[in-house]
């Protein structure tokens, strides 16, 4: 099991550094433009996508993000530049895989006790966080993929099978 959340987990970065790859073709202006049917921009989606791997991260190691860190995280200029949030990324990148490092197959079974940010309790399986992280990033990355091929820059394909094929 162990090895195949650590196959996900590879397959949500390398999707993840598609996407980063062809943002970084765009403008600055592009960046940031809002986009009606998305209700944000690239770089508000790809925010929320990193605060949400970061989210899942603390709620495994049993931390709790206060409120303040949240707004923190959506401060309209945390990321003043795409190559800041891909930085931090990485070393977000880091900290999961040498989180995923430390667990063993009964580990990944055992669940993890967390509240949602409005104080509803709830307990999930790490298996289950694990996936849940690799398919919210991908709702998330299908959606820019859409808008980066509207605006020239297709990632092409980040289905999961073509990560396998390689």
């Amino acid at each position: 099991m162990k090895a195949y959340i650590e196959q996900l987990m590879d397959y949500n970065y390398w999707a993840n550094g598609l996407i980063l790859k062809y943002t970084e073709k765009l403008s600055e202006d592009q960046f940031i433009e809002e986009r009606a049917n998305y209700g944000d921009s690239l770089k508000g989606i790809l925010t929320h996508v990193l605060f949400g791997e970061q989210l899942w991260l603390d709620r495994m190691q049993g931390r709790k993000m206060t409120r303040d860190a949240m707004i923190e995280f959506f401060r309209p200029n945390k990321y003043p530049t795409l190559k800041q949030m891909v930085l931090d990324w990485f070393d977000l990148e880091l900290s999961m895989r040498s989180y995923m490092g430390d667990l063993n197959d009964s580990q990944l079974l055992n669940t993890s006790k967390y509240s949602r940010t409005d104080g509803v309790e709830f307990e999930n399986r790490r298996v289950d966080i694990f996936t849940q992280m690799v398919l919210h990033g991908m709702q998330h990355r299908s959606e820019c993929a859409v808008i980066l091929t509207n605006l020239g820059h297709s990632p092409g394909n980040i289905d999961y099978i073509v990560y396998l094929r390689g």
